[in-house]
């Protein structure tokens, strides 16, 4: 049977927030029982771009991470109130809030952050992803219809057509996936991985050129990891380094100067290191 999913790019998001402003505009002020009541005029978003920054200056990166229900197969919310949340055959998770009224607890069951609480109407609520759209034959919701970018999509087809996509675009799901959400992410290394960024320079009479092609071996345990070269500004970077994975050597070599080596620590952040100089 053919199910929905949705992929978020997080390459191609720049954080235009059309998709919380399109949620809006289809949810407050509009009651799409028995999908879900009206949503609170005020915060609470069912979809959010939230900001994440990599590095530290002067090489700083900035992403935005597209947070919203996952719609898992196997939804923690259903555990606290399986008499309030039902998982559609088509794989959409709704939140009846009739039933859920009252009942705070479903705010908290969500590891994803994604069940809002709504005050005007003491309920919980969450992403419908706009299913009173698709049933009348539309073909993606609101918050896709609305990203200039397409950087968020949504696919509906048999799973198995599904895990050659996830196969190919390396899509991810946002934490370790124990959950099964139908919301997977493409270049989600930009979120949860860490870079090594730097510049390398050499002496050149009585100044500093930019030193452009040397070359850069990132080792652990004298065990070549990767290997790049210094780019026309004589900046080099290594990306998609897991957090806390250790104490790496970077070698630093260009011809008619003697070698240069450096020791650098990733743990949870990315590493921006000093001016590298061959003299």
């Amino acid at each position: 049977m053919k199910k929905w999913h949705m992929v978020v790019d997080l390459e191609k998001c720049v954080g235009c927030y059309n998709c919380m402003l399109a949620c809006k505009d289809e949810h407050i002020g509009n009651d799409w029982s028995p999908y879900t009541g009206p949503q609170a005029k005020h915060e609470s978003p069912w979809i959010n771009p939230e900001k994440h920054e990599r590095g530290a200056a002067p090489y700083t990166e900035v992403c935005f991470v597209t947070k919203t229900c996952q719609h898992c197969d196997n939804p923690k919310c259903a555990q606290v109130a399986p008499e309030a949340v039902k998982k559609r055959p088509d794989g959409i998770v709704l939140l009846d809030t009739a039933r859920a009224k009252g009942n705070e607890a479903l705010k908290k069951a969500c590891p994803y952050g994604a069940i809002q609480w709504n005050e005007e109407s003491n309920t919980a609520q969450k992403c419908t992803m706009c299913a009173h759209l698709l049933d009348q034959g539309w073909k993606e919701p609101r918050c896709v219809q609305a990203c200039p970018l397409r950087a968020l999509s949504v696919v509906y087809c048999e799973d198995f057509e599904f895990e050659k996509m996830v196969e190919n675009q390396k899509l991810k799901p946002l934490t370790d996936g124990s959950n099964q959400p139908r919301v997977l992410y493409k270049n989600l290394y930009k979120y949860n991985k860490c870079f090594i960024k730097g510049a390398i320079a050499y002496k050149n009479g009585e100044r500093m050129d930019a030193a452009t092609q040397a070359k850069v071996r990132l080792l652990m345990n004298d065990m070549e990891i990767k290997e790049t070269y210094a780019d026309f500004l004589g900046e080099f970077k290594f990306d998609r380094i897991p957090k806390n994975s250790g104490t790496f050597t970077l070698e630093y070599t260009l011809d008619g100067y003697e070698a240069v080596t450096q020791e650098v620590e990733i743990k949870e952040e990315s590493v921006t290191v000093p001016l590298v100089e061959f003299q």
